[in-house]
């Protein structure tokens, strides 16, 4: 132990010698550092009371961090709010300030020790404040003072915190116990947390408790914890681990982004919490404790009884029926989370719902523990692609849906298979998650094996045309995949096929050439595929539509021509009457049209 304070007593005496050597040469260049960023941070710790002790008053303090940059020693910090005049500094009893490691550079009303440093310093500055301050939105100025008399400055703006500021009750002895009002309402119809401290939904339906209190105050902690049965717990503090509880007021979600949370009750009040059920909710054998803390240290408890899973009672909202398709021609979903066809045939789920209500997420997942696609991004599950009876892709470009409701909707979900849908063998259930957290279930069952079998027609416009035109002028491109149509052709001028689509309007997000009847090989503007390379233009000598990675993505209206260049394989060009034109549109449909002589 006496190594480590001589070492430290080193260490600092040779930072001052480096700071008087230095210092001489900086000054001519102004202050010993500067303020690299000032910014407010939070109001969630209670360190301090606002006379100086150490220890919480129930207010938690305004939490500034400032990062100085450059060599020197700081002696004094201080603070000032612009528009109340009001100034913290070094000296004062209701101002702590902590290094990046939580160490006390500066205890209330202690002063600040000089504080050396190279490089960087990043402190950690709390305020405590009865609300004069803080409650009010105003801009607040930081003044760093060095060794040898130079100073920088940097400003924050601080949006007021009125709702940490109560005014002054009644005080209770800390620990006082108050009894509320608990009940266990089971498994409810809403889906607002998962399991974890993060408050989202996760697509099961969460457990549903009930707590009615009578007192003014500010809630700052909600707990939940089994008195029986099943070990349980879940509560309203970030960064213990333990699940997370969706605290709803009025219809209003009170949780902070971190889950905590800090809010006003006056008087009679109903709290709604929802949390993700560990099991013990649903057995229905656990009994629980709630307690809620206050801000003044009372802490009110009430007792549920066993739920026995009570009905959720009859109702016309929810999902009517869904129902499993095998594919067809429409293509607008991939193994990934991004909409576009991959070439394969997309299964379909038919569903109507009933209500009304607005969706934001839908959800199939089967039975086998692994099967599982939906419409949230960025969560590695494969999109579900949602389109309305006209065909319309309701899907944002993310994949994320918002659907508003108002009596029946129909709308029709398209997935790519896993597997499982081809083998049979695995049963789905669709979830349909509302904006106010209500969620929807139903089963997915399959017809007959007859109506599965039946394809959709496809779309066919009369006067659309396809023909071979031989080979040339052109030369785009070579035989095989590639990667970027900015590469260098082969010897051979492509073949030319002339394309006229007939009253056809939408976007087209794919153009493939193949065998009538499948199989050989095919030619594609989808990248990445291994199938051959086409490149579109607008006329015979050129004016080229394709993107560099060969895709294409246009919208036509009406009568459209199209010029489509392929290398030839040396059947292509011998017997094109043989390969057929299929257009994707971006709706799903999928026009197919016979190459002639």
């Amino acid at each position: 132990m006496k190594t480590r304070v001589i070492n430290s007593k080193i260490a600092t005496a040779i930072v001052f010698l480096l700071i008087i050597c230095l210092a001489p040469e900086h000054a001519a260049f102004g202050a010993m550092g500067e303020i690299e960023t000032f910014r407010f941070s939070d109001m969630s710790q209670d360190l301090i009371s606002l006379d100086g002790d150490a220890s919480s008053d129930g207010i938690p303090e305004a939490h500034f961090t400032a990062t100085i940059k450059g060599i020197g020693a700081l002696s004094n910090v201080e603070i000032k709010a612009l528009t109340t005049g009001q100034v913290w500094n070094s000296s004062s009893r209701n101002m702590l300030i902590q290094d990046s490691k939580g160490e006390a550079i500066m205890k209330p009303g202690g002063g600040i020790s000089l504080l050396p440093f190279l490089g960087f310093i990043t402190l950690h500055i709390y305020i405590a404040d009865d609300g004069e301050n803080f409650s009010k939105t105003q801009q607040y100025e930081i003044t760093a003072t060095f060794l040898d008399g130079s100073s920088a400055k940097a400003k924050a703006t601080v949006d007021g915190r009125s709702e940490l500021f109560v005014p002054p009750q009644i005080p209770s002895p800390s620990g006082e116990t108050i009894t509320l009002k608990a009940i266990n309402l089971g498994i409810g119809d809403r889906d607002l947390a998962r399991r974890s401290e993060v408050i989202q939904p996760d697509g099961y339906r969460d457990a549903h408790l009930q707590v009615r209190l009578n007192t003014i105050s500010v809630i700052k902690e909600i707990v939940i914890r089994n008195l029986n049965g099943a070990s349980s717990a879940w509560d309203t503090v970030p960064g213990n681990g333990i699940w997370g509880i969706c605290v709803i007021k009025d219809g209003v979600m009170k949780n902070r982004s971190d889950g905590s949370v800090l809010f006003t009750v006056e008087g009679d009040t109903t709290l709604d919490l929802w949390f993700a059920d560990n099991g013990s909710v649903a057995e229905g054998n656990t009994i629980y404790e709630v307690m809620v803390k206050l801000n003044d240290g009372t802490i009110l408890r009430g007792i549920t009884q066993a739920s026995s899973q009570p009905s959720l009672g009859q109702t016309q909202e929810g999902i009517v029926s869904a129902r499993l398709y095998a594919p067809s021609e429409v293509d607008i979903t991939n193994k990934g989370e991004t909409l576009g066809g991959d070439g394969q045939p997309d299964w379909l789920i038919k569903a109507e719902l009933k209500g009304k209500n607005r969706l934001i997420s839908m959800i199939i997942r089967g039975d086998d523990g692994s099967s599982e696609w939906d419409t949230l991004p960025r969560n590695g599950k494969w999109l579900i692609g949602v389109t309305n009876t006209q065909g319309e892709v309701l899907n944002d470009e993310r994949g994320a849906v918002s659907i508003p409701f108002d009596g029946t909707l129909k709308i029709n979900l398209w997935i790519s298979d896993n597997g499982s849908l081809s083998e049979g063998n695995t049963n789905y259930k669709l979830i349909a998650v509302a904006e106010n957290g209500k969620i929807y279930e139903q089963k997915i069952t399959r017809p007959a094996i007859l109506e599965l079998s039946l394809p959709q027609k496809t779309q066919v416009s009369k006067g659309t045309k396809a023909r071979y035109l031989g080979k040339g002028p052109k030369n785009y491109l070579r035989k095989g995949e590639m990667p970027s149509l900015l590469e260098p052709p082969d010897a051979n001028v492509d073949a030319h096929v002339k394309l006229r689509l007939s009253n056809v309007n939408g976007t087209i997000n794919s153009i493939t050439i193949q065998k009538i009847g499948g199989g050989g090989l095919k030619w594609d503007t989808i990248p990445g595929n291994g199938n051959w390379n086409i490149v579109v233009t607008k006329t015979p000598s050129g004016g080229i539509l394709s993107n560099a990675d060969g895709s294409i993505n246009m919208t036509v209206s009406g009568n459209t021509t199209l010029h489509l260049w392929l290398a030839d394989d040396g059947i292509f060009g011998s017997k094109p009457d043989r390969f057929e034109i299929v257009i994707s549109m971006s709706n799903g449909k999928k026009i197919k049209v016979p190459i002639h002589k």
